[in-house]
């Protein structure tokens, strides 16, 4: 009888080691890696995005790969996390540049039409006074294929500019006249020096991540400070932060000929410094992304 109750036991820890064991193989999941999953997916469904940027649909699903073999081996979920968010811009910047292409094949269609219509007004004048009513008819064709290539080049633009506000959206970014801005606040540094904190490593992080996928893009690195102190201690600490930015994405690979830098001190605050929240508000570095190839625009 106690032998029994012995084998009993043995195999009662067998099978509960056995669930542990099961429990222990299961993947890690994260909110990020099934947002990357449901973005690859639509990509991978476009039409458009299959057509017109194959190659970006391609990286965006290895890259999912890549973070789907982090979840299965149970690695960190930051590094999980990080593949997930390559996954999910690659796969935005594909439907993206579908979007562009589709706009840009309607502004082609617009102007064969426009071209069409002025041959046939020229050959309609050649002819009679009936030609005449012909070619005010092909001049009406053709400012409506303008006004529609106009539309088409405004929601291009547009299509662009939210595709960046949405690449940059972990990182609160919008749209202003001198290009998208994220605004990097004073949780950045310590009081009173220039060296990035540790804690603000993975917003640096996206910020280049962003920037690598994007090498056409400029940059302009704008440093503040707030009231206390000196006016050139604050312009110059301003000047060391901004540069400080620079050289974290210089560190992920981001090209410097693309950067520039300013040190504001404490000009152009965005809030009082008469409370510890407003100072707080006023010491941050802004970071501008072009929304083309052109430098940014400098303060007026």
């Amino acid at each position: 009888m106690p032998s029994i109750r012995i084998a009993s036991s043995l195999t009662a820890l067998a099978a509960a080691a056995a669930l542990m064991a099961g429990c222990a193989s299961a993947p890690t999941v994260t909110p990020a890696l099934q947002q990357a999953r449901a973005t690859v997916r639509s990509a991978e469904a476009d039409p458009g995005a299959l057509k017109y940027a194959s190659l970006e649909v391609k990286k965006a699903a290895d890259s999912l790969r890549r973070a789907e073999e982090l979840s299965a081996k149970r690695e960190s979920p930051a590094d999980i996390d990080s593949a997930a968010y390559i996954a999910s811009t690659q796969a935005r910047t594909a439907l993206a540049l579908a979007k562009a292409q589709t706009d840009e094949d309607a502004i082609k269609a617009a102007e064969a039409d426009r071209e069409r219509a002025r041959a046939d007004a020229a050959a309609a004048r050649a002819s009679s006074a009936q030609a005449q009513a012909a070619n005010a008819s092909a001049d009406a064709n053709a400012a409506r294929a303008q006004a529609s290539a106009a539309q088409a080049d405004a929601a291009q633009a547009q299509a662009q500019a939210a595709a960046l506000q949405r690449e940059l959206a972990d990182l609160q970014a919008r749209q202003t006249d001198r290009g998208m801005l994220v605004t990097l606040g004073d949780v950045l540094f310590e009081f009173g020096r220039a060296e990035i904190k540790p804690a603000a490593q993975n917003a640096i992080g996206k910020l280049a991540n962003y920037l690598n996928q994007h090498p056409d893009r400029r940059v302009l690195i704008e440093g503040f400070t707030d009231s206390v102190g000196s006016d050139q201690a604050n312009l110059t600490l301003s000047q060391r932060r901004s540069q400080a930015v620079a050289e974290a994405l210089r560190a992920r690979g981001v090209d410097l000929a693309r950067v520039e830098t300013r040190g504001y001190g404490e000009q152009y605050p965005v809030a009082s410094n008469s409370s510890t929240s407003d100072r707080a508000m006023n010491r941050r570095v802004e970071v501008y992304i072009s929304n083309d190839n052109q430098p940014v625009r400098a303060r007026g």
